[in-house]
This record gives C-alpha cells, sequence and structure tokens, in this order.
C-alpha cells in the first residue's frame, strides 16, 4: 500500500503549492482535503514522518515529494471557524478543462484512498537519507518511484509546500452547509 503513496500523496501537494513557500512553517492546526480524478508524477520519494502544529499537537504524516507532475479535476477543501460568522468551508477547484501542473512540492499527508494506477521504477525499503526528491533521517524505511499514474485519489494532508505550480482555470468559493471534495 505505500508504493502508491509515493505517486498519489507526493503529488497532491499539486493542489496546494502556490509558488516558493518557506520549506519550513507552523501548521494551522486544521487538516485540509484534496481529490483528483487522475495524477500523473515524475520523480517521487516518500517516508514516515511527524508533523507539528502550533496547538502542540504532533501528527503523524507521509512526507511525500513529487520532481514533476500534473492533476485533473482538483479539488481542495478545508473548514474553519470564522469570527461573526461561525464555521464556513473553503474549496477551491482547478483542472477541469486541461490538468494543473507542479515541480518540486512536497506534501505532509495522513490519509490516502485510490481506485488504482500503475507505479514504475518503484524502490521500496530504500533508506529515507538516500532518497533524491526528499531526503529523510538515517534508518527511516522510504520509497522512490520513477513515474507513475493514479486515479480518484481522495487524501487529508497537514501542509504542502515548495515548487511552482500552474493553474488551469480557478474557482473559490466559501460554504456555510459544510460542502467538502468528499
Amino acid at each position: 500500500m505505500l508504493v502508491p503513496l509515493v505517486g498519489a500523496v507526493g503529488v497532491m501537494g499539486l493542489a496546494m503549492a502556490e509558488g516558493a513557500l518557506a520549506t519550513s512553517f507552523g501548521v494551522s492546526g486544521s487538516s485540509f482535503k484534496v481529490s483528483a480524478s487522475e495524477i500523473e508524477i515524475e520523480e517521487a520519494s516518500s517516508f514516515p514522518s511527524t508533523l507539528s502544529s502550533l496547538d502542540g499537537d504532533t501528527h503523524p504524516v507521509l512526507l511525500a515529494a513529487v520532481e514533476e507532475g500534473s492533476a485533473s479535476d482538483v479539488c481542495v477543501s478545508l473548514e474553519q471557524d470564522l469570527p461573526v460568522v461561525d464555521k464556513v468551508s473553503l474549496l477551491v477547484r482547478s483542472g477541469s478543462e486541461e490538468p494543473i501542473s507542479g515541480t518540486n512540492l512536497v506534501v505532509n499527508a495522513e490519509a490516502l484512498v485510490s481506485e488504482g494506477g500503475t507505479i514504475n521504477g518503484v524502490e521500496a525499503g530504500r533508506d529515507a537519507s538516500t532518497l533524491s526528491t526528499v531526503s529523510g533521517p538515517e534508518g527511516t524505511f522510504g520509497v522512490h518511484a520513477s513515474s507513475g499514474t493514479v486515479n480518484e485519489v481522495e487524501s487529508t494532508a497537514w501542509a504542502a509546500n515548495g515548487g511552482t505550480m500552474t493553474l488551469s482555470g480557478l474557482d473559490v468559493e466559501f460554504s456555510s452547509d459544510g460542502d467538502s471534495c468528499f
């Protein structure tokens, strides 16, 4: 199961990267949902890790990075309590006409579901300190894949950063009805 996560979770950063963001920042304490109908990746690596939020909680995550990728029919959603209006949902959509694309992206995800796909050039069990797209602590289990395609992906993540993203259309909306990507 970890092998498909390399491709699918790694490229989930395509849905959240906003240009060159800082590679280290305090996580908000709120996770977000990301879905895509198809994801294609080139050179991805991942390993298990933890992420700390500013509220002091620590979250187990799969830290995944992708050198280059694209995603179709992308949706990103989150719920947030705001003063005066209470709880609202933010939904961001892109890539319905043509795929969005991105490079050098990193995501910290806690869950992933996919209908399947194909991952090529898999190196599972590689020491995370030797991974090429992102390196981890020596002695930690790592996975690398040279390319892949994953279909009907749903993921919950805590953070995404780095790289550059090219959007294909953009739709941003707020909802008080609890709407989400899935």
